[in-house]
């Protein structure tokens, strides 16, 4: 490796973790002063924030942000680079611009690993603590009274039983109205409802309150009565009622199973978003860096803040794409895969083409 090739990889590495670093304590500051209020209202403290909450929140912030981070850290240092005409020189010697690429892509390769194990493994453990504290102190009493209270239960818990419980608490772990049924191939063959229901945690079972029986025979069907009744069903409120981000707190080989389980249940668009963009994520490295570094490297008057307003436009409207998508795939309008890797595409086509343009030139 030249020396050229690491003083770039050096300053490429030390200029991302200044922007990252920057952005975080920057983000943190203004996440604190608008969430101050919604802590003291549920017997939260900032201490208790910045201890057990801010940090796991930063690294899925760093971690969701690295490609814009990425992004900037390549036009900022390339411009620099640029703006004292070492560009030039380093062209002018006769290395080809495709070389002068060469250092860029490996810091990006690096970057992009450890981006890539953080999603996989370590990142799930950082948001199971991050929601963690956001769902006992950040909730507002609109969405923690709905989160806790009165969640509708419409579920299949194997290919031929389903459950429904019009209202289910999780923090008393007791229903209201709750109808189970069987089936028997695509026969309607026992019913059993309840007035209420109440998960036992401690024994793993359910309790049933004013409930009744249907058996659904050929010829007849028969009707049992009774105060409460005792059933064990292979599903917990947790797997009925699972968190609307669980799919954060999983690595990704329990995120794959976790599908696997549910994909002939329910719409699990929302979770195979999070699954593909474990990938797409840090993949999208390398292509920022090639973008920053083909529209950073052509000279401008004021050439510096002119690439960072181009880049930070191009940032954050890939933000706002890849969102977009996933809204449109949450909705199931298309597919979870196309709405991840769609933005990377796009994004890659208008890469190659800045790229080729600065090549030839």
């Amino acid at each position: 490796m030249k020396i050229i090739d690491r003083y770039i990889i050096r300053n490429f590495i030390e200029t991302f973790i200044f922007i990252t670093l920057s952005l975080q304590f920057l983000s943190v500051i203004i996440d604190i002063s608008q969430r101050m209020h919604r802590l003291e209202n549920n017997q939260g403290s900032i201490k208790e924030a910045l201890i057990f909450y801010y940090p796991f929140w930063s690294i899925w912030l760093i971690n969701t942000f690295s490609p814009i981070s990425v992004f900037l850290s390549v036009i900022f240092f390339t411009s620099k680079l640029n703006h004292n005409s070492e560009i030039t020189a380093i062209l002018s010697s006769g290395i080809s611009f495709r070389r002068l690429a060469l250092p860029y892509l490996i810091s990006s390769i690096m970057i992009g690993i450890v981006a890539l194990i953080t999603n996989y493994y370590f990142l799930p453990i950082a948001n199971k603590k991050k929601n963690q504290f956001h769902y006992q102190y950040l909730l507002s009493p609109k969405y923690k009274n709905k989160y806790e209270n009165n969640q509708t239960i419409s579920a299949q818990i194997s290919k031929n039983e389903y459950i429904f419980i019009r209202n289910f608490s999780k923090r008393e772990n007791i229903g209201k109205e709750c109808v189970y049924q069987k089936f028997n191939e695509n026969k309607l063959a026992y019913i059993l409802k309840c007035r209420n229901i109440f998960w036992s945690k401690k024994h793993k079972i359910y309790i049933l309150f004013d409930y009744r029986e249907t058996i659904i025979k050929k010829n007849h069907d028969f009707f049992i009565k009774g105060d409460y009744k005792i059933i064990k069903l292979p599903i917990t409120p947790e797997q009925l009622l699972p968190e609307e981000y669980i799919a954060e707190t999983m690595n990704i080989h329990e995120l794959k199973k976790f599908i696997d389980v549910e994909k002939n249940k329910r719409n699990i668009n929302m979770h195979l978003n999070e699954y593909y963009q474990r990938t797409s994520l840090p993949f999208s490295t390398f292509i920022f860096t090639i973008l920053g570094l083909s529209i950073s490297t052509k000279r401008k008057k004021g050439e510096i803040a002119y690439n960072m307003i181009i880049g930070i436009a191009l940032a954050f409207f890939y933000i706002f794409f890849i969102e977009i998508t996933k809204i449109y795939s949450t909705k199931d309008y298309i597919p979870s895969y196309l709405a991840v890797w769609l933005p990377n595409v796009i994004y890659g086509i208008i890469t190659m083409l800045f790229y080729w343009n600065r090549n030839i030139n």
